[in-house]
């Protein structure tokens, strides 16, 4: 009697929480809804990437192990970064000076000094030939002139020697920049919040750019890929559907549900009139421990899909048929 009240508190606890579903004394859940049941179930990653290092080198270190959780932005691994941090301080010493040279203004402003003064000299020369003819000899004011000319040059060199100073400037920041950025590609960190599925380098060894050095994987949404009966639901109407997701957790032997929705559905047909239909499902963490999720990619699970309500009366209008 008393294990018989155990398994209907089991029970009412369950419906609670499912609404829609009932179950019996199996523990597998059936739906009062009018939902599609699907047991022709695969559970997947949501998304499996192979995380490749950015620049070619020697690996330095490696953070994580294989199945380790993640996070996003988490560092995974670093190469050695000797050779760029010495290139970096030659490149800043380069900018240093770069800057120097841009920011001076002391040619210039010598160069308009002396024009300054030629102009004067010129001038008054000019004024005393025009008030006593013939006093200046004409060699005296052709060098004046000239005198005044090359000013005039040496001004347009400073300025144009400024422009240069401050395009090499512009080429010694984008130097150290570029070198930053080589820095940067160093540290190789986890692009999603998932898993580590494996770990393909160790420390000190060589790789080339673009090669993986880890793959991790997604879990905190899986996908579903499942194929149904079109019998049962038009493939047409399933996109964004919700379904659910149940299976027996085997280390607590209790019914576990999850819920999702359909992304997509292949559309090839497939023999016995049945199509593939992919769903996303929203993982959950254990309560109490962070680091471990309910569902895991190859669970055994039931997938029931919920048509909307007119779709569910158009499927049972046509099984009268």
């Amino acid at each position: 009697m008393k294990d018989k009240r155990s398994v209907q508190f089991l029970q009412a606890l369950l419906l609670a929480g499912l609404g829609g579903f009932v179950f019996g004394s199996s523990g597998v859940a059936q739906d009062q809804t009018g939902g599609i049941k699907v047991q022709d179930c695969v559970v997947r990653f949501a998304a499996e990437i192979q995380v490749p290092a950015l620049e070619t080198g020697r690996v330095a270190h490696v953070h994580v192990q294989a199945n380790d959780a993640i996070n996003v932005g988490q560092p995974i691994a670093r190469l050695d970064d000797q050779t760029l941090l010495m290139r970096r301080k030659a490149a800043q010493t380069r900018l240093v000076a770069a800057q120097t040279d841009a920011d001076s203004v002391i040619e210039l402003q010598y160069a308009e000094a002396a024009l300054k003064e030629a102009n004067a000299e010129y001038k008054l020369n000019s004024e005393i030939q025009e008030k006593i003819g013939g006093s200046i000899a004409r060699q005296r004011m052709r060098q004046l002139s000239l005198s005044v000319e090359r000013g005039v040059l040496e001004v347009a060199q400073a300025r144009q020697r400024i422009d240069h100073a401050r395009v090499e400037l512009d080429l010694r920041q984008a130097e150290v920049a570029m070198l930053d950025d080589q820095l940067k590609n160093l540290h190789v960190d986890s692009p999603l919040d998932g898993v580590v599925l494996s770990v393909d380098r160790s420390a000190g060894e060589w790789i080339e750019k673009g090669q993986p050095i880890a793959t991790v994987a997604q879990i905190d949404r899986l996908h579903v890929h499942a194929l149904i009966d079109s019998a049962k639901i038009s493939p047409m109407t399933c996109r964004n559907l919700l379904v659910t997701v149940t299976w027996i957790d085997p280390s607590t032997n209790r019914e576990r549900v999850l819920q999702g929705r359909v992304l997509s559905v292949d559309p090839q047909r497939l023999p016995g009139a049945r199509f593939r239909l992919h769903a996303e499902i929203v993982n959950r963490t254990v309560p109490g421990h962070d680091s471990a999720w309910l569902l895991h990619p190859g669970t055994d699970v039931e997938m029931i899909v919920h048509p909307a309500p007119s779709t569910a009366q158009r499927a049972g209008d046509s099984s009268h048929r």
